[in-house]
């Protein structure tokens, strides 16, 4: 075993192959991995980064008679990307589509990278050997011959040596062969070389099947951590990491995630997540400890969000009435809520306000039935929203006096689309039918633990728990099962009755005794019975009592106490309660915030429920910086700027596809540098389509791009036409 060793090193010895064994799977890196692979080699030359670390390699020597040829075990991707990409830049220099200074260098990096020019006795001379498919497809990249290439619809290969040389050839300013390859020899690996004793493909399913993934968590924790001295690594560790770890459960992944959110303002997938962590590091700038010291204040955050821990127990208990929702969107709001809370000093009953709007936009959300993931851009940005109606003000010399809270209900309320806050018509219109008993035990936990204790100063806490553990559970008053008495007592629509109201709120009650009461008839649920039942140890039988609803302790069964007998009726008057209940409980939610004059609305570029006609653009945020434009022309030509100075190569190999944007100029196409043109004269939806499309091309949270509106006055042009 070695340490850390340059990749050019590894490749040096001009007499080994390179073995892929037929066990190991195809070649499978995506074209989001090469353009990673790609824009990093870039940075390097650019900033002249003296070595990146590229990843592992764990090989065996292959036999004894060949002692110089490597069975890769792990590694055989990177290996074969790089291989690919060499090829693509020598063919690019052979095509006259790549400038070299040095035509001595082309020799030596086919010799070195490509060819294992000293190894005698075999045909086939070339350095890595794929397996059977691959091979075939690597081996015609040699002769730089299209027509000779194994189609890219058929191999991976192919594929991405054809994403690598449309790169190359397709640079707005010509790379230079030599640059290419001296950032390739920046690369750094860790090489594992095994006894060629130990049996290849045990060590192979060892690597592969045993032991646990790294999280996400882990390699944000090792990036942290193994770049520092062996002394910071331990300070770091147990100064910050450790308590991380304790304060998410030893679950930091989320967190994480959250965390990036609430600096970002840009939600991250969780296979992209170390990717986005290490992108944030880098832009920030903040120096290691103060990083480590800025995520351990927000892990304290978290834990007094996810477990409703703070110095308040009435905060604590509507803490914890979220918590059980079970869902995390809110997460990105709380932590910046919690840390403007304190920087502000807001008092307990100030919070307290936050906590019940946000309570109050779930329930509503829930009995409506609206999906919750809609809801993670409203809260990811929801912190920033308010504060930039606080700096509107500021900066209009019209501070603004009126608490958080009353800011946050006009910016909720405000929402459209799959963001919007329900009205009491809408849950009034979803109440009588919402089928609560079908919906997630976590929603059922909420709402009738909340619908039993309302505010409560003697509320049962644990309903919650209860409900979990089985202690009590949901009853449906009338069963899922009709017998004969049921149907007698119900009626002729008996079987209709059932099936409108058999789940909802009107039907169910909170009972310790379901399986006991099972479908019993009304009365004897209604008066309680007695039972006979043997006792599994003794073997004998002793009478169980049941308390019946009128004995019910219970708030949700006080209704059924003064009603005997269980129909139609029953079901319209208590079902009606129960609204008025939730109504009380949830009330609509108002404001005292009047907006300014023509008040900048901020949406997302993605939010197709947003009607960009009547309004025009007076800015826009890109990763939340904010770039004044007075036009949507200006706006997409700045956008694509943006973007190109993120991901150049990506960018212009877009450019050779022809579609929105092109690699020379058009009538209708406005340049964003030399070879990338966008397709610019168009009306707005058209412009905004141009963006998305780019956004999924490149794999880029279209949430990154936000547009500040305001309504169009009469000495505002309106270009929601083509120009």
């Amino acid at each position: 075993m070695r340490d850390a060793t340059k990749l050019d090193i590894y490749f040096k010895d001009d007499k080994a192959l390179f073995l892929i064994p037929l066990y190991q799977r195809k070649y499978a890196w995506q074209q989001k991995h090469c353009q990673r692979l790609f824009s990093d080699l870039q940075k390097i030359q650019k900033e002249n980064i003296r070595s990146h670390f590229f990843g592992s390699i764990v090989s065996v020597k292959a036999d004894s008679e060949h002692e110089n040829d490597l069975l890769i075990i792990d590694g055989q991707q990177r290996i074969t990307t790089i291989s690919i990409l060499i090829l693509a830049a020598m063919n690019a220099v052979k095509n006259g589509e790549m400038d070299i200074e040095n035509e001595e260098l082309l020799k030596d990096t086919k010799e070195k990278y490509l060819y294992a020019k000293y190894r005698r006795h075999v045909e086939r001379k070339i350095k890595l050997r794929p397996i059977d498919e691959d091979l075939i497809a690597y081996d015609a990249l040699f002769s730089n011959d299209p027509e000779k290439f194994v189609p890219a619809e058929k191999s991976g290969i192919t594929k991405n040596y054809l994403f690598f040389y449309n790169l190359i050839v397709g640079q707005g300013h010509r790379l230079v062969f030599e640059d290419l390859i001296d950032a390739i020899e920046r690369l750094i690996i860790i090489d594992i070389c095994l006894d060629s004793n130990d049996n290849p493909q045990l060590i192979f399913e060892s690597l592969n099947s045993c032991g646990k993934d790294l999280e996400e968590a882990d390699k944000v924790r090792n990036y942290l951590l193994m770049s520092q001295s062996k002394d910071l690594q331990e300070q770091y560790y147990y100064k910050y990491w450790q308590k991380i770890e304790k304060l998410t459960d030893g679950e930091p992944t989320m967190f994480i995630r959250d965390y990036l959110t609430l600096k970002r303002r840009v939600i991250s997938n969780l296979e992209e997540l170390y990717f986005d962590f290490k992108a944030y590091d880098e832009k920030s700038g903040l120096m290691r400890d103060d990083l480590l010291a800025d995520m351990l204040k927000y892990a304290k955050f978290y834990e007094m969000a996810l477990k409703g821990k703070t110095n308040s127990e009435r905060l604590n208990r509507k803490l914890r009435q979220l918590a059980s929702i079970g869902s995390f969107v809110c997460m990105p709001f709380y932590l910046a809520f919690f840390d403007y809370a304190d920087q502000n000093d807001l008092n307990e009953q100030q919070r307290y306000n936050v906590l019940d709007v946000v309570e109050n936009y779930w329930a509503r959300r829930i009995i409506c039935n609206w999906p919750a993931n809609a809801m993670t851009k409203s809260f990811a940005l929801l912190h920033s929203d308010i504060m930039r109606i606080y700096d509107i003000h500021k900066k209009r010399g019209q501070a603004l006096e009126l608490p958080y809270v009353e800011v946050m209900k006009y910016i909720i309320m405000k929402k459209q689309g799959t963001g919007e806050f329900p009205i009491d018509r809408y849950v009034i219109e979803s109440f009588p039918q919402r089928q609560i008993y079908k919906m997630p035990s976590s929603y059922r936990a909420f709402l009738f633990e909340r619908m039993e204790n309302l505010d409560s100063k003697e509320a049962d806490v644990d309903i919650v728990q209860k409900l979990s553990d089985g202690k009590i559970t949901i009853e449906h008053i009338m069963p899922q099962h009709l017998t004969p008495q049921w149907k007698e007592d119900l009626g002729p629509e008996a079987e209709r009755i059932q099936e409108q109201y058999l789940h909802t709120f009107a039907n169910l009650t909170l009972t310790g005794y379901n399986i006991d009461y099972s479908n019993r008839p009304y009365s004897d649920k209604w008066n309680g019975y007695t039972y006979t039942k043997k006792d599994r140890e003794t073997k004998e039988e002793k009478n169980i009592s049941v308390y019946g609803y009128k004995d019910s302790a219970f708030k949700l069964s006080n209704y059924m106490k003064l009603h005997q007998q269980w129909t139609e009726k029953e079901l319209k008057e208590r079902g009606e309660l129960l609204l008025q209940s939730f109504l009380h409980l949830w009330p609509m939610i108002t404001t005292k915030y009047v907006p300014l004059e023509r008040e900048v609305e901020v949406v997302s570029i993605d939010d197709d429920d947003t009607d960009l006609k009547g309004r025009t653009i007076t800015a826009f945020r890109y990763n939340g910086v904010k770039h004044e434009v007075w036009s949507w022309k200006m706006m997409l030509l700045e956008v694509c700027k943006l973007i190109f100075n993120d991901y150049p190569t990506e960018m212009l190999y877009l450019a050779t596809k022809d579609n929105y944007l092109h690699s020379s100029a058009k009538d209708y196409t406005a340049p964003v540098v030399e070879n990338c043109h966008v397709w610019a004269s168009n009306d707005t939806r058209s412009k905004r389509n141009v963006l998305l499309y780019i956004f999924k091309e490149l794999g880029i949270d279209p949430s990154i791009l936000e547009l500040e509106l305001v309504p169009l006055n009469n000495n505002v042009v309106d270009d929601n036409v083509e120009d």
